[in-house]
């Protein structure tokens, strides 16, 4: 994304400030953090904006704008993320914004469908976030996880495809005589057919070096795993 000088003024104890934290990394959205405890400026920053106040995360965006302890939907909004489809219908709805669901997507609209595709976090998946892909086909040096979710998000875009990030869907079923998805923002869209490609979730072990480890290859992790512990265990849902 195109946002640049955002800063974020947290703690790195607090669970809101690593929600959008978490957030703003899945939207590759480059941000400074600055821990308010070690940063005296900073934490005066923060009362002087509150009057007095020190609730955190405070968000401070280029143009002055400043978010107090945002929800994801508020940060999806300040930063222009398409969070709503243009359409109720759908031929096609693709729960899913990784490699594998946006590919289906490019396929299904070269074939003259309408297709909807809902991610809940970022667009490009975990291989968005990947620090360097060195096994997809084309790419004999590898390419980086950022590249290649800009390309093939650019790709689906120009085939007609409609895309929404920071989208949790809470329920697909069937509604009269089509299939339906809903959202946690309240939206319903109906189609034709579903396809669901949300991927995996690593569970986490919270041992030192597992962040660093993980942007490069889930198997430098097996080499911080306890020697009782297997490495299909640490890996389970």
């Amino acid at each position: 994304m195109s946002h640049t000088n955002i800063k974020l003024y947290g703690t790195d104890w607090c669970s809101d400030c690593k929600r959008s934290k978490k957030f703003l990394g899945e939207q590759r959205v480059h941000y400074d953090f600055i821990n308010i405890e070690e940063d005296k400026e900073g934490q005066a920053f923060v009362q002087k904006l509150q009057n007095g106040g020190l609730t955190i995360p405070t968000i401070v965006f280029e143009d002055g704008a400043a978010l107090i302890e945002p929800s994801n939907a508020e940060l999806a909004a300040k930063l222009g993320l398409e969070t709503k489809a243009r359409c109720e219908f759908y031929d096609l709805i693709i729960v899913g914004g990784g490699p594998a669901a946006l590919t289906s997507a490019i396929y299904g609209a070269r074939d003259g469908y309408d297709v909807l595709v809902i991610e809940r976090s970022g667009l490009g998946g975990q291989a968005g976030i990947t620090e360097l892909l060195d096994n997809y086909p084309g790419f004999p040096e590898g390419v980086t996880g950022t590249e290649f979710a800009e390309r093939i998000i650019e790709q689906s875009k120009r085939y007609g495809v409609e895309l929404l990030s920071a989208q949790n869907v809470v329920a697909v079923g069937n509604d009269e005589d089509a299939h339906f998805v809903e959202t946690d923002s309240g939206y319903r869209y109906r189609s034709n057919a579903v396809l669901i490609a949300t991927g995996s979730t690593y569970k986490r072990l919270g041992v030192p070096g597992e962040k660093l480890a993980m942007l490069y290859s889930p198997s430098l992790l097996a080499a911080l795993l306890p020697s009782t512990q297997s490495y299909s265990d640490a890996f389970a849902r």
